[in-house]
């Protein structure tokens, strides 16, 4: 099923705070920068830390038990993330990665523990938050299933869509920042098979490519795709 519509309660979980809410969770944090490539936390880690993306991109991935890599989500500015680890005290199930150079504050767990007890009502926005990703990762799996994949490649490009602006109106063009090898992971395909199902998408002038970098260009054109309706012609 393709989304008709962003929630208002898909907006980035820091912006559902209030302002003092997020000066409480500012006053308990550090801010650090990492370089493209670098770790913000590894998988199996122990989890020291909540992380506010305050500028750039991370990646989510995890390995299953037989070493197989694969990314999980995106996140950018005003996204919260490693938020459930520091709270269960369980080893990290996912690595963070920066894609581009990011800034985000740093939590340590005990005084992220410490704010939730005084500020409950963060405890359940970072719930809602982990409600969210969970449907997200659900719609994604769902629609990376189907038998046509022109249909399920746009599906996909639509949820990635939703992740890096939970804002989108699926009514003006938005850039992923993601590689062929990650979103034939996302759709379950061979990169050869990801390759010819972007080249159609080309042809249709429904996307643009570039290096790690994907543009929905027409993404009326998108759904209609991913809804299994031919798309209009582009004029």
């Amino acid at each position: 099923m393709v989304p008709l519509e962003v929630s208002s309660d898909e907006r980035r979980a820091w912006q559902r705070l209030t302002d003092e809410e997020q000066a409480a969770l500012t006053a308990c944090g550090h801010v650090r920068t990492w370089q493209p490539g670098e770790i913000l936390a590894m998988q199996g880690s122990p989890a020291s830390s909540m992380f506010v993306i305050q500028r750039g991109w991370a990646k989510i991935t995890a390995t299953n038990y037989r070493g197989d890599n694969a990314p999980l989500a995106a996140r950018g500015p005003g996204e919260i993330v490693g938020e459930l680890a520091p709270i269960s005290g369980l080893p990290r199930t996912a690595t963070i990665q920066a894609i581009d150079e990011v800034r985000a504050l740093v939590i340590p767990g005990a005084r992220l523990r410490g704010v939730l007890q005084r500020r409950p009502r963060i405890s359940e926005e970072l719930l809602r938050t982990a409600a969210i990703r969970l449907q997200q990762s659900d719609r994604m799996r769902l629609e990376s299933g189907g038998s046509d994949f022109t249909q399920r490649l746009a599906a996909v490009l639509l949820e990635l869509a939703l992740q890096y602006d939970p804002d989108w109106q699926a009514r003006t063009s938005v850039d992923l920042n993601v590689t062929q090898d990650d979103l034939a992971s996302y759709a379950r395909v061979s990169r050869s098979t990801l390759i010819r199902g972007l080249d159609e998408l080309k042809r249709r002038q429904v996307v643009g490519t570039a290096r790690h970098r994907v543009t929905i260009l027409r993404p009326a054109a998108l759904r209609d795709l991913a809804a299994g309706t031919p798309p209009t012609e582009p004029p």
